[in-house]
Parts: C-alpha cells; sequence; structure tokens
C-alpha cells in the first residue's frame, strides 16, 4: 500500500491506497504530541508525500518512517513544468507545493481553465488557463486567521469560525465580524472569476463555510493535494 500524506499548516491528512483505490483516511492537528505514531503503518510500501511544514517536521517525519516503516519519504516539490501544467512562478521552486499539486490535481480532472481554491489557514487562490499554464495567484489569511488578528487587535471581540447564515450586514459585533470575513474571502473569488463561469475547485478545512456563497460552478473536492501526489510521484 501506498501512504499519502498532506502535512499543512495547522492539519495533517492521510489516506492509503491500494493501487489507485483509497483504502482508508484520516487527519490530525499538527500540534499533536508524536503525531506521526497516529499513522498507519501495516503494509506500507511507499510514503508520498506534500509538506508545507517545514524542514523541522520533514525530518521529524523522515525518522519515524525509517524506524517504523524502514522507507525513505517521497517529498514532492513544485516545478516548472508537469503533467501539461507550466508553472507560472518566475522562480518555480518557491511555489507552495500544496499549491503546486492542487493545480496538477485539477488539470488531471477538468483539462481547461479554473480556479483553485484553498480555504485553510491561509486562503489561497491559483488561477489555471485553458492551455495548463499558471496564471498565478493569491495568498490571503484564512477565515481563522482574520477572526484572530480582530482578538489581538481588538477587545470584546470574542468568536470561532463557523457558518454564515447570511452575508448581509450583522445585527450584532458577532455577525459583523463573521459575515464580514466570509464576504471578504467570497468577495476575492468571485474577483477573480472577473464575473465568469470560470470553475472553482474548492479544497480545505473552511472550504464547506464558503461553498454556499460562491457563484456555481463550485465543486468541493477536499483531496486535490493528495490527488496531485500520484501525477507528481507517480
Amino acid at each position: 500500500m501506498i501512504l499519502e500524506l498532506d502535512i499543512g499548516n495547522s492539519r495533517i491528512k492521510w489516506r492509503t491506497l491500494q493501487g489507485r483505490v483509497a483504502v482508508a483516511r484520516g487527519q490530525c492537528s499538527r500540534a499533536t504530541a508524536e503525531w506521526p505514531e497516529l499513522l498507519p503503518r501495516a503494509g506500507i510500501e511507499r510514503l508520498r508525500v506534500a509538506n508545507v511544514g517545514g524542514a523541522e517536521v520533514a525530518a521529524v517525519l523522515a525518522a519515524w518512517a525509517r524506524g517504523c516503516l524502514g522507507l525513505e519519504p517521497e517529498f514532492a516539490g513544485a516545478g516548472r513544468a508537469c503533467a501539461g501544467v507550466t508553472n507560472g512562478y518566475a522562480v518555480p521552486e518557491r511555489l507552495g507545493v500544496d499549491r503546486w499539486l492542487a493545480l496538477l490535481a485539477a488539470w488531471r480532472e477538468l483539462g481547461g481553465a479554473a480556479l483553485v481554491v484553498s480555504a485553510g489557514t491561509a486562503l489561497t487562490l491559483d488561477l489555471l488557463d485553458a492551455v495548463g499554464c499558471h496564471r498565478g495567484g493569491y495568498i490571503v489569511p484564512g477565515l481563522g486567521l482574520m477572526l484572530q488578528s480582530l482578538l489581538s487587535g481588538t477587545s470584546g471581540v470574542r468568536l470561532e469560525p463557523g457558518p454564515a447564515a447570511t452575508l448581509e450586514p450583522g445585527h450584532s459585533t458577532e455577525e459583523a465580524v463573521l459575515q464580514g470575513c466570509t464576504a471578504m474571502a467570497v468577495a476575492l473569488i468571485e474577483q477573480t472569476r472577473k464575473g465568469t463561469p470560470l470553475p472553482v475547485l474548492l479544497a480545505g478545512g473552511d472550504a464547506e463555510l464558503l461553498a454556499p456563497w460562491i457563484t456555481a460552478p463550485v465543486d468541493y473536492r477536499p483531496e486535490l493535494v493528495l490527488d496531485g501526489l500520484g501525477i507528481a510521484l507517480p
């Protein structure tokens, strides 16, 4: 079996594949002590990894993999081009591997223009054109970081990310904050589409909070990064 990991800023998502079929899935917080011990071990023959957690996280995982699996992790990285997709960054390696893999998966699925959105700790948007060229993107704070900035910079605001009942102006501080932050995120997505019916592929922990407010077509694809691992590291 293949164990695939998507190590993000806050969460670690994993799945195991038998051939190309997912047989198990899970996730944990990166803040969890000894998080590698929560990963599956039985029958693992390959370990494919997308890591935006930095060198220290990579070293912890590599030590666990060598000791418990007898394997070296295969870490994906962004390149100039892969599987029909051309990287839009001047220095291709500087594009986050999670964004790169999501673009590869989006192109494999649609074979055409799309807006790839990840609503996680950060909200990232990446434009893919009709011939597979990455046309750049945006990175802004995710819903949680927006709320945290208000918590740290103001008094009396105490709110966790959650579903907004409407995007109309709020009639309490809590409504104004939650609906305002959600509206900001949705506005950036819609502005990036520039009024066109460009399909949105949406991933990330806050994806379901934003999806109801995005104009169709929008498709929830929670495993885009993991899907891209099999393309970058076949």
